[in-house]
């Protein structure tokens, strides 16, 4: 049975909870949260170039920098999981997120490279915190809802990057610098979060209680290889078309500069929309239908600039491609998340960790193959991905 926010089991649930915020409550709450985090991150990657400058980083130098940004990610997903399962998901999310903001405003202050290193480091791991725990708190929101809910904050993540982008964009041309930008941003973010913070979902009692026994490595387990395998074909999609897309356009469409950029835009808003209309398929299609869907819809739009090299038909491929893919990040979460309940935020931790893998993969696969071939035959990997996804749906066995 559904405990929907009017019905007299969840407001028996909701008195059972005492003075515990509300569903709608929660759930503007966790929609803040998504916002800061895409805001705090884009408001650095629109300003990477204002750093590189300060610091006169080379392109080698600041591709050694970046290493500690992914690496940060990915060592600290397992991490985090188990610290979720022993704190609680509001706790990792608070300090998690004091890190995360904390280490953006240091971000204009580092005096070199390896200092820059090791604060991207720290910035990505605080990511990373803030990343499995407020999934984990979308679920818990879920739950409380009956329906599905956790694409629409996935939106709110994408609205916060374009928020955070186009501020960065208008400083920069404004001529602030990165001092004034990280800093007004930061403390700006703070607030919302910190207020946001009061009226987070309370994290459910576990039988037993949470015990400093309980391991602090969440690596995928029976059930979680199949969601992650998924995410994995959707994260290493993703991942390609954020840094080949454009180059696409450009060398194999003859799409100028300006439109060649535009492509990611239009893969971005292909995103938001998928987003904000995928908790109604969702509950319609149910799991499996639905992973089909997707994929189907993101497998034709891989194929459009393959098939029609034409700047018009990249625009609609990228689109398709945005729409298919949107979802998939969240289903899986809450997939994970709903075959093993008392361990939330290790399944989600886990499912990422595996996704994680493709994303850093797909890129340097792409330009391997593109050496070896062309860049043109090399994106066949997209449709290949998506047919993988396709393949792997129905083993997404219920909970």
């Amino acid at each position: 049975m559904r405990n929907e926010p009017g019905t007299a089991a969840g407001r028996t649930t909701a008195s059972a909870r005492g003075r515990s915020p509300g569903p709608r409550a929660m759930r503007a709450a966790v929609c803040a949260v998504f916002f800061v985090t895409g805001a705090a991150f884009a408001t650095w990657a629109a300003r990477v170039p204002a750093v590189q400058d300060r610091l006169d980083l080379s392109a080698g130098e600041l591709a050694v920098a970046l290493v500690g940004l992914s690496g940060g990610a990915f060592l600290g997903l397992p991490l985090v999981g188990g610290l979720v399962a022993r704190f609680g998901s509001r706790t990792v999310l608070c300090v998690g997120m004091a890190a995360y903001l904390g280490a953006l405003a240091s971000l204009p202050h580092v005096p070199g490279l390896a200092v820059l290193t090791a604060a991207l480091a720290v910035f990505a791991c605080g990511n990373t915190a803030v990343d499995v725990a407020m999934n984990t708190q979308g679920v818990l929101v879920e739950r409380a809802y009956g329906r599905p809910v956790l694409g629409g904050f996935h939106a709110m993540f994408s609205l916060g990057g374009i928020a955070g982008a186009t501020a960065g964009g208008l400083a920069a041309a404004a001529g602030i610098g990165i001092r004034a930008h990280f800093t007004v941003a930061a403390l700006v973010l703070l607030v919302v979060a910190g207020a946001a913070a009061t009226a987070l979902a309370p994290d459910p009692p576990r039988a037993g209680g949470r015990s400093r026994r309980d391991p602090l490595l969440a690596l995928p387990g029976p059930g979680l290889w199949v969601p992650g395998l998924v995410a994995f074909c959707a994260l290493m999609g993703e991942g390609v078309v954020n840094d080949w897309g454009a180059v696409y356009l450009k060398e194999e469409t003859g799409a100028s500069a300006g439109a060649a950029g535009l492509g990611y835009a239009v893969f971005s808003a292909g995103m938001v929309v998928g987003r904000l209309t995928a908790d109604r398929l969702r509950a319609r299609l149910g799991t499996v239908a639905f992973t089909l869907l997707c994929a189907v819809v993101a497998g034709a739009g891989a194929l459009v600039p393959i098939l029609a090299a034409t700047t018009a038909a990249g625009f609609v491929g990228y689109a398709l491609l945005g729409l298919g893919m949107a979802a998939v990040i969240p289903l899986v979460f809450a997939h994970a998340a709903a075959l093993r309940p008392e361990r939330t935020g290790s399944s989600i931790a886990a499912v990422s960790a595996v996704g994680y893998v493709g994303f850093l993969a797909g890129p340097p696969v792409i330009g391997a193959l593109a050496e070896a071939t062309d860049l043109r035959w090399a994106m066949l990997v997209l449709p290949g991905l998506m047919a993988a996804m396709a393949a792997l749906a129905p083993r997404l066995r219920r909970p």
